[in-house]
C-alpha cells in the first residue's frame, strides 16, 4: 500500500527479525517492542505473535496511545479477549482483529447484491458447505500447521470462527445455535467435524457444514473454503468453490454475476482487504467492521457452539451490550482533508511543550452552515441558538441511492413514518464510503428544493447529510436555491457526517458543536450519535 509503511519489526528473535527487515527493506529492527514504541515513529501495531503473548502487546500499545490490528485467536480465551478489549477501551485506542474471511471479493460482492435487494427485501437461509480435505492420514496437518494436531477444541474455534463473522457479516446478528461435532481423525485431539444451525434475529435460518477430513472436487478448496447458497423471498445466489457467483430471481433464468476476484495472496486477497480496509478507517475516521467489541460476538457464539455440542441442545446467544453506545459521525481533521493545514510550531525537544498551527476552511470535513453562508442579512455561527446543537435525531435510511440522485419528498415518506416540528433528521446514504474520491463531491446525492421546502413546512430544526453538501456544488443556481430554503427556515444544515451506517435505531441523541467563531459563516463541528439498547431498532 502506498500510503502505509512498515518503520520497524519487532521479534524476539532477533536473526529473524533481521531477515525479514532485508527480505522488505524495513530500517529498523527490535526485540522489545515497549523500545521499539519508544523509539519508532509509529502510526500503529500489527501484531501477529501467538495469542497468549496479545494481551501484553496491546496493553504495550495502549501505553503508547497507538491503534492496534491483531492477528485472531484474538486471546486463548473469551475472558482474556475481553480483559483485551477493555484495556483498549479504557485508554481510548482503536483495536482491529485481523478477522478476513469477510473481506474475500466473493462476499464483498454477495453482501452489496443483498443490500440491493437483488433476490428480495427478507433472507431466508444462508447455507455453507466446507471441504478442505488437509485433515486425513496418520500426519494430517504436519506439513502446513502442526499445532492443529494437539487443539483440544478445533474445527470451531480455528476455521469456524471465520465462518461465524462472515454469516453475521452478511445475514445479521444471530440468536441461537444448535451443533454436532464429531472427531474423523483419530490422530488429532479436537472436533473436525462440524454441522451448525444458526437462527438469525431476522428470522432466517443457516447451516454451516463442515468437515476437514473429506476433500471437494476443487483443485484449491482453501481459495473460498466452501460453497454457498443465500436464498431470499424473491431469489437465490450461489457462490461456488472459484469464487464464482450465480444469481436467479424467481422464475428467471440463472445468470452468472461479474466482479472482479484475484487469484492473487489468500483467498481472494482478502489479507490485503482486510489491511486496506484498517489503513482507510485510521485516515477517514469510520468505524472499523471487525473491531475488538465486535469480534467479542464471535466468540462468544463459537462458545455457545461448543455447549450446544455438549449439551445436546439448541442454546440463545447472551448479547452483551453496553446500555448505551457513542458513535463518532465526525471526519478525522488532518493535512489530507482539503481545506485543512496543521503544522507544528512548538516540540517537546525544542520548547518543552508540543503545539500546532491550524488552518481550517469554515466548511471543511464535517461541519455547520450558518445562515451568514447564504444570506447577506444571515446569522453568524456564534449567534445561532444552541438548541438545535443537541436532542433526539431520526434517523432516515435511504440506502441504497445512485450517483447524483435528487431527493424527494416521496423518498423520505417511503423511507420514515411522521416528521414533527423540531425534529432533526439525519440522512443516510452511505456517501461517506466515497470520501477521498472525486465522486463524493461531484456525484452526491442531494436535496431537492421540493424536499427543502417540505422540511421547512415541518418545522424541522436540524437536516444531517454525508455528502459534503446538501446540493449540487457545482451548480451555483440549485446550491442557493437549496441552502437559502433550508437557511431561511431556520433549519440548522449539518453536512459531511460520516459513520451513520453504524446506527442500528431509528433515533438517536445527537450532539453536534461548531466553535464560537464571532461573525462565521459555518465551521467544523465534532458530531456524535448516543444510542441506547432499549431504543427501536432500525426497520
Amino acid at each position: 500500500m502506498e500510503d502505509a509503511e512498515i518503520v520497524a519489526i519487532c521479534d524476539r528473535n532477533s536473526s529473524a527479525a533481521k531477515a525479514m527487515a532485508s527480505e522488505f527493506a524495513v530500517a529498523r529492527t527490535y526485540t522489545s517492542l515497549d523500545e521499539a514504541l519508544s523509539s519508532a515513529r509509529a502510526d500503529f501495531v500489527d501484531i501477529i505473535t501467538p495469542p497468549s503473548s496479545h494481551l501484553d502487546l496491546v496493553e504495550m500499545a495502549a501505553r503508547h496511545r497507538l491503534p492496534v490490528i491483531c492477528q485472531k485467536p484474538l486471546a486463548p480465551n473469551l475472558e482474556t479477549a475481553e480483559r483485551i478489549v477493555s484495556v483498549a477501551a479504557r485508554s481510548g485506542i482503536r483495536l482491529m482483529v485481523h478477522e478476513n474471511f469477510r473481506f474475500q471479493p466473493w462476499h464483498r460482492a454477495v453482501k452489496s447484491l443483498l443490500d440491493a435487494g437483488v433476490i428480495g427485501s427478507q433472507l431466508h437461509t444462508i447455507s455453507c458447505h466446507t471441504r478442505l480435505g488437509d485433515g486425513w492420514g496418520d500426519e494430517a496437518y504436519l506439513g502446513r500447521q502442526p499445532y492443529f494436531r494437539d487443539m483440544q477444541r478445533f474445527l470451531i474455534q480455528e476455521t469456524g470462527v471465520h465462518f461465524i463473522d462472515t454469516f453475521r457479516y452478511l445475514a445479521g446478528e444471530i440468536d441461537e445455535v444448535f451443533c454436532t461435532t464429531k472427531r474423523l481423525n483419530k490422530a488429532i485431539q479436537g472436533e473436525d467435524a462440524v454441522h451448525l444451525l444458526i437462527r438469525f434475529a431476522s428470522g432466517a435460518m443457516g447451516t454451516w457444514d463442515a468437515n476437514r477430513y473429506n476433500e471437494s472436487l476443487c483443485t484449491d478448496p482453501r481459495y473460498t473454503f466452501g460453497t454457498f447458497v443465500l436464498e431470499g423471498n424473491e431469489g437465490s445466489i450461489w457462490v461456488n468453490e472459484e469464487g464464482e457467483i450465480t444469481v436467479a430471481r424467481l422464475g428467471d433464468t440463472p445468470k452468472r454475476h461479474e466482479f472482479e476476484a484475484p487469484r492473487t495472496g489468500f483467498a481472494g486477497d482478502c489479507v490485503l482487504a482486510a489491511q486496506r480496509h484498517f489503513i482507510d478507517c485510521l485516515q477517514t475516521g469510520n468505524l472499523f467492521e471487525t473491531s475488538g467489541n465486535d469480534y467479542l460476538a464471535n466468540l462468544r457464539i463459537v462458545e455457545s457452539a461448543y455447549d450446544s455440542a455438549a449439551r445436546n441442545r439448541p442454546v440463545r446467544i447472551e448479547h452483551h451490550q453496553p446500555s448505551r453506545q457513542i458513535i463518532d459521525l465526525s471526519i478525522p481533521i488532518n493535512n489530507r482533508l482539503p481545506g485543512a493545514e496543521i503544522t507544528a510550531c512548538k516540540t517537546v525537544d525544542q520548547d518543552g511543550w508540543n503545539a500546532t498551527t491550524i488552518s481550517l476552511y469554515s466548511h471543511c470535513g464535517t461541519h455547520m452552515d450558518a445562515p451568514k453562508h447564504f444570506l447577506t442579512q444571515g446569522t453568524s455561527i456564534d449567534q445561532m441558538p444552541l438548541e438545535p446543537f443537541i436532542g433526539t435525531a431520526k434517523v432516515i435510511d435511504l440506502t441504497p441511492v445512485i450517483p447524483k440522485e435528487l431527493l424527494t419528498v416521496e423518498r423520505i415518506t417511503e423511507a420514515t413514518g411522521t416528521i414533527n416540528a423540531g425534529d432533526r433528521v439525519l440522512l443516510r446514504t452511505d456517501w461517506h464510503r466515497n470520501l477521498g474520491t472525486s465522486k463524493y463531491r461531484n456525484e452526491l446525492p442531494r436535496i431537492s428544493p421540493e424536499l427543502a421546502r417540505w422540511f421547512v413546512e415541518k418545522q424541522v430544526a436540524l437536516v444531517g447529510v454525508e455528502p459534503p453538501s446538501v446540493a449540487d456544488v457545482n451548480n451555483l443556481d440549485e446550491l442557493t436555491e437549496v441552502h437559502r430554503i433550508l437557511l431561511e427556515g431556520n433549519i440548522v444544515i449539518v453536512e459531511g457526517l460520516t459513520n451513520l451506517d453504524q446506527l442500528t435505531r431509528d433515533e438517536v441523541e445527537f450532539i453536534t458543536l461548531p466553535l464560537r467563531i464571532e461573525s462565521g459563516d459555518g465551521c467544523p463541528v465534532r458530531a456524535i450519535a448516543i444510542q441506547s439498547n432499549t431504543q427501536t431498532p432500525l426497520r
